[in-house]
């Protein structure tokens, strides 16, 4: 399996349309600009059950990645700690 297929990525386009991501100033190797940083990156899905598709550096995906299920995990958490302060004080 290739990079682009483990990724999830668009990267596979280079060898399709190399003109749609020369013409966007895509450097070769990514398929993409970071959204949040501006740095070469991937196209791919969005972290977690978001239906959206944007680009990201490797650096920047790792952190929404772990942004998003902390979310999961931190938010329930915090109300129910919330609760139990209010409920036994």
């Amino acid at each position: 399996m290739n990079e682009s297929a483990e990724r999830g990525c668009y990267c596979d386009l280079w060898e399709k349309s190399p003109q749609t991501l020369e013409k966007q100033g895509v450097p070769r190797g990514f398929c993409g600009i970071c959204e949040i940083c501006k740095a070469p990156g991937h196209t791919r899905q969005a972290p977690g059950a978001t239906p959206y598709t944007g680009s990201w550096c490797d650096r920047c995906y790792r952190g929404e990645t772990i942004r998003h299920y902390m979310l999961w995990v931190g938010l329930p958490l915090i109300v129910i700690t919330t609760l139990i302060a209010y409920f036994f004080s």
